[in-house]
């Protein structure tokens, strides 16, 4: 197990050092609809470490040791500390993390900082997945009585590692001590986040909280190492960003320090390594000159021979910074008025619940935009064909294709199959009822051959995914049925995910339905607990109970070489 440290030192608003709100509640809130936080970057803070030759602290400095010089300029010191700290740890608890060993709850991560954190320093913890828990304060007393504090975990199990970030923000604004910290520890793997990183980062800049995460390796099925492309793609079909990125944008661009621990035991060192940071170094503040240019270069000297300080080299700063992030009023919870997902739009209330409409008619919807998934006029395509095998590695086969029903022999055309794509997003769901228009083409069905390297034959189907997390999905999937290709058969399926493929049981084998075509019809699964409903064309066609997924998950579509398909008119009710 690995783990990285990076501490983000971000500028300080004006008002950090005056024991007042900056996040000034009462000013717009009738316009906004909510708190904001704002960035008022005249006081410039710079976090500062001094080290001797021999790679020691040195510490008892004070205001008169220090020279701050921006853009060349001198700069006088309005502010210098190194007293206790407000730190916040935050503990993302969703199922992407590698679980070797017992990581433990915020709670328990809060406690052992207590343990050997500074007297006076103020620790706060807080669990996060794509919810947040309560942000709740770890006392010496709580400390010293193991049992006597709980803090409920979030919930859920993907992961809003920005938004995370941006509550603690906003729950330490209240805060009258100048030096605050947040020890995040995270995969870095962000799914549900409001915020973009690009937000996250300029809110990080703008406030006085230094930034730290410490770094969990993904489980391997996430298939995020080796990966140099800003964006990756999860199973459901959804690009996120490139964890490792996320962690060197929020280094480069903040001006962070990494530090990765060699330990076995390297969550506690981590910790330990942050406490012994946070007690040595400085922090200093001064006004900074009005000017237009948002990159900065900072220099700090100390008059000690032969010492060496460490510090960011650059401030970043934006005067014309004005409402970064809005909140829920009364919360800190980020608000999806201002910040809303794509699929916001599309969600009204039903009489049971909330209901989800997409007609696809707009791109900006959300929907993962692939070359084999994406929007089209009037639906959503799916397909398991790429002509000429570019830009996949499955097999390429020359074979014959048409549609079953009307088969043609005169075209062969060199094609490349991949056997399954799956594309899901929107809310997720627990208790729900889903319907979906689909319209397929089933190619001729291709020989099975050891050398084609699929996981299974080749079956040409489309159909509806639900429930779909990181552990798997269940697949209601239809075709030709094998008796008459003129009628359509049904499949229920639950789909494990094992490395790169997947595990198939079969919940419902094949069955035909008379009187519905396999070429258009309406899909529809009613899923409530662990009683599965299956309806074509509005009449039942078959029932099951299974409990292998239970958890919420997303709603989405499938297909399974050799097919295409367009979805339309898709809706999701709460049950």
């Amino acid at each position: 197990m690995w783990f990285c440290i990076w501490a983000v030192a971000a500028a300080s608003p004006q008002a950090a050092f005056g024991g007042t709100s900056f996040c000034e509640q009462d000013r717009g809130s009738s316009q906004s609809g909510g708190p904001v936080l704002r960035s008022e970057v005249d006081l410039q803070t710079v976090n500062v470490q001094v080290k001797d030759r021999r790679g020691n602290d040195v510490l008892g400095l004070g205001t008169h040791d220090f020279t701050v010089r921006e853009d060349g300029k001198l700069q006088e010191i309005a502010f210098f500390g190194t007293g206790p700290v407000n730190v916040a740890v935050l503990v993302d608890s969703s199922s992407s993390i590698v679980r070797k060993g017992r990581l433990g709850s915020a709670e328990e991560i809060a406690t052992r900082f207590m343990r050997i954190a500074r007297s006076g320093d103020e620790v706060w913890a807080m669990d996060f997945t794509e919810w947040t828990g309560p942000f709740e304060q770890v006392t010496q007393k709580e400390v010293s009585n193991p049992g006597r504090l709980t803090i409920p975990g979030a919930g859920g199990s993907g992961s809003a590692v920005y938004d995370a970030i941006a509550t603690a923000i906003c729950h330490l604004r209240s805060s009258t001590n100048p030096r605050q910290a947040i020890i995040v520890i995270t995969d870095g793997v962000d799914e549900h986040s409001r915020l973009s990183l690009d937000q996250l980062i300029d809110l990080v800049r703008s406030q006085r909280a230094q930034l730290f995460l410490i770094g969990l390796p993904s489980q391997p099925k996430f298939r995020f190492l080796g990966h140099i492309e800003p964006k990756v793609t999860l199973v459901s079909g959804h690009d996120i960003d490139n964890p490792d990125l996320v962690f060197d944008r929020l280094a480069k661009e903040a001006g962070a320090e990494t530090f990765i621990p060699k330990s076995e035991n390297g969550l506690q060192d981590a910790l330990k390594a942050l406490s012994n940071l946070l007690e040595s170094e400085y922090t200093l503040a001064y006004y900074s000159p009005k000017t237009s240019r948002k990159l900065r270069r900072i220099e700090v000297k100390v008059n000690r021979r032969e010492a060496r300080v460490l510090t960011s080299r650059f401030i970043v700063a934006n005067p014309d910074a004005a409402e970064l992030v809005h909140y829920v009023e009364g919360s800190c919870a980020v608000s999806p008025k201002f910040h809303p997902y794509p699929y916001d739009s599309r969600l009204t209330n039903g009489p049971g619940g909330m209901m989800y409409r997409e007609d696809f008619s707009k791109r900006q919807s959300g929907w993962p935009e692939h070359p084999d998934s994406h929007y089209v006029a009037g639906g959503y395509e799916l397909s398991t064909l790429q002509q000429g095998g570019a830009g996949t590695a499955a097999p390429r086969m020359s074979q014959d294709l048409g549609n079953p029903a009307t088969p043609s022999s005169s075209t062969s055309i060199e094609a490349t199959y991949r056997d399954n794509v799956v594309a899901a997003y929107g809310p997720s769901w627990q208790d729900f009822r889903v319907s979906v228009n689909v319209k397929a083409v089933y190619e001729r069905e291709l020989r099975w051959d050891e050398r084609s390297q699929f996981s299974y034959p080749l079956h040409g189907a489309a159909g509806l995914v639900f429930r779909v997390n990181e552990k798997g999905y269940y697949a209601l999937l239809v075709g030709p049925s094998a008796d008459d290709k003129t009628k359509l058969a049904f499949e229920l399926v639950a789909r494990t995910f094992q490395g790169d493929s997947f595990a198939e049981s079969v919940i419902v084998p094949w069955t035909t339905v008379d009187r519905a075509s396999p070429a258009e019809a309406q899909l529809a699964v009613q899923d409530i607990g662990d009683q599965i409903v299956i309806l074509v064309d509005g009449q039942q066609v078959g029932a099951a109970r299974d409990d292998t997924y239970t958890d919420v998950g997303y709603v989405g579509f499938t297909v399974s070489a050799p097919a295409h398909a367009i979805f339309s008119n898709l809706l999701v009710q709460q049950r």
